[in-house]
């Protein structure tokens, strides 16, 4: 029997045709053609087959030709003939659902088709009979293309499209795409997969980023690697019987003659960038790092390392690579040395005697007692005995004090105080002060740390005066203090001042001032500037320095084993008196009350 149409595929629409054709035994001339789907290629590689309905001119296709099952979907066709589109609709047999309104609205808006009755589409969904409504009438000029528009970036990074879906016309394809971006001036990253992933997925009226510059790689800084330890600190060995050996302190960082200190890596310069335009982007080359020499260092030949000039010991002094000598003296500093003022480490093998001072840059070390003589370091000062200062005694140091013994001296440190035994000294700390050994007493005297104190036992079973004091630093309080008396002298200064202004200014306006006046007027103006600013300044510094005093209120006391009445407690501006024994305690403020809590040493 003669076939009256056959439904064909094939990975063009030619080839389907030609299929159709061939099983019908006729040619393209005798039959009508609807597309049932559509084709699509990616890369020349077909991804879904043309499908078409292919049917013999002035044949009545009989409706049940087209159900060979029991229960079968309805479905829908859009036929292309010439200048008119029609929609047919096929109801579903059996048991089958039938095509929704919905689907087709979607379908024809894909299309670009807007032009059809809804009411008639309607119709023919709940028809149980095949219907053919036709949507639309068109020339070829009304046919519309699908469009791409492209977005470039303002830095020229980034470049984007947005395909608008066509109205009867063409698809765009990924080499449309390319050619599209190309014309726009997008010549650099690309991105082929994403353009692949939008032609798949349809993606209509979305914006979709296709290409993307490279950012420019900068060059590195260059680098400083020091050849010694520049963070050196004080780590004193405590024995097993408690007491501390000062002989093992490793401090000193000797090198000879040549050796090399530092040494530094140069910058690179980075790698070029490109725009989507392909534009270049030029790198930042890398900063270069500058080597800082102090004394008795040189920088080689090729300006990558610094050399020591001398034997001595290396140390980063005001971020500088410098060599201190270290001045050793066997014997005491007397009458057979005069006072001492070396700018490297001084060691002192046996005793410092009252009445002599040593000054120097770099640490102290004394193996001897240091009795009623002054000592003054930028660096650390270490007393492997101690000192018997006779009230005289006197220590400073920019960094730590460490000493076995303090006694009826004066010691002040930038950094840490440790000592086994404080006996009626006045000590101040910028860091902590720990008192710790055998003994770890403190008694009688002025203690000051601007953190915590740490001792075994606190005052004597004989009531001895002993203040403690933590949480205020002596210099800032000082500076905080000589500011609101400042401040307070240039309020009443520019209260005059705006007087005489405003006096004079009132005076201008009814005549005009004799230049004495003037002149006395653009003063008091002028200096109404001056001192407005310096108020402001000082101002600012207060508010600052009362934020620190109040960091610094956390300082704590603590008591390995007693506190003994007698001892007057300070934390920040808060008040303790001792009247009865504390046991291993912990002394803490908090809301501004002083409190006494389990031991957290």
């Amino acid at each position: 029997m003669t076939k009256d149409y056959v439904v064909a595929e094939g990975k063009t629409y030619e080839e389907a045709l030609g299929n159709a054709l061939k099983e019908l035994d006729t040619t393209a001339e005798n039959v009508e053609v609807e597309i049932i789907e559509e084709g699509k290629s990616i890369f020349n590689l077909s991804v879904r087959n043309c499908k078409v309905r292919v049917t013999r001119k002035n044949v009545m296709v009989e409706k049940n030709i087209l159900y060979n099952n029991d229960n079968e979907n309805g479905h829908y066709e859009l036929k292309f003939d010439e200048n008119r589109k029609t929609l047919l609709i096929y109801p579903p047999k059996g048991t089958g659902k039938a095509v929704s309104y919905e689907e087709i609205i979607s379908v024809l808006k894909t299309q670009g088709i807007i032009n059809y009755d809804t009411q008639k589409i309607k119709d023919a969904l709940g028809s149980r009979e095949i219907c053919s409504v036709e949507i639309e009438e068109s020339s070829e000029s009304d046919l519309k293309d699908a469009e791409v528009l492209v977005e470039i970036s303002k830095d020229e990074m980034r470049a984007f499209i947005t395909i608008i879906p066509p109205k009867g016309g063409r698809m765009v394809t990924k080499e449309n795409v390319i050619e599209t971006l190309t014309t726009a001036g997008v010549v650099y990253g690309i991105d082929s997969i994403a353009i692949e992933n939008l032609m798949i997925e349809s993606n209509f009226n979305k914006k979709v980023e296709v290409a993307r510059g490279k950012d420019a790689i900068h060059g590195i800084d260059g680098t400083m690697q020091y050849m010694f330890d520049i963070h050196t600190k004080i780590r004193p060995e405590v024995l097993e019987d408690g007491s501390v050996n000062l002989k093992e302190l490793h401090l000193i960082h000797n090198v000879k003659k040549g050796d090399i200190l530092a040494i530094r890596t140069l910058p690179t310069e980075g790698v070029e960038g490109t725009t989507v335009r392909g534009r270049a982007l030029s790198p930042k080359t890398g900063k270069q790092v500058q080597f800082k020499k102090g004394k008795n260092v040189t920088e080689s030949t090729d300006e990558l390392q610094l050399i020591a000039d001398i034997n001595g010991q290396a140390k980063l002094i005001d971020d500088k690579v410098t060599v201190l000598q270290v001045y050793e003296i066997n014997g005491n500093v007397d009458n057979a040395t005069g006072n001492i003022n070396f700018n490297g480490k001084v060691v002192v093998k046996g005793n410092v005697t009252t009445g002599f001072e040593i000054r120097c840059e770099g640490d102290v070390e004394v193996h001897g007692v240091v009795e009623g003589a002054i000592i003054e370091a930028e660096g650390n000062i270490i007393l492997h005995k101690g000192i018997q200062g006779n009230n005289s005694g006197k220590l400073v140091s920019k960094q730590d004090i460490i000493a076995r013994y303090m006694e009826n001296c004066y010691a002040k440190a930038y950094g840490n105080i440790q000592a086994e035994v404080v006996m009626h000294c006045k000590l101040e700390s910028k860091g902590q002060i720990t008192v710790s050994g055998k003994k770890g007493l403190i008694v009688g005297g002025e203690i000051r740390a601007n953190n915590d104190i740490y001792a075994r036992i606190i005052g004597s079973h004989m009531a001895t005066a002993t203040k403690l004091e933590v949480g205020i630093d002596p210099e800032i309080k000082e500076r905080y203090d000589g500011l609101k008396e400042e401040l307070d002298n240039l309020m009443k200064n520019i209260d005059s001042v705006n007087k005489a202004i405003d006096l004079l200014s009132k005076m201008s306006k009814v005549t005009t001032l004799p230049p004495d006046k003037q002149e006395i007027l653009t003063k008091s103006i002028n200096t109404k500037q001056y001192l407005d600013t310096k108020i402001e300044s000082v101002n600012g510094e207060l508010m600052n320095l009362k934020q620190l005093l109040q960091s610094l209120s956390n300082g704590r006391i603590h008591a390995e084993n007693i506190i003994y009445p007698g001892v007057k407690i300070s934390i920040g501006n808060s008040f303790y008196f001792v009247r009865d024994q504390i046991q291993r305690s912990t002394i803490v403020r908090e809301s501004g009350e002083i409190k006494i809590i389990p031991y957290m040493g």
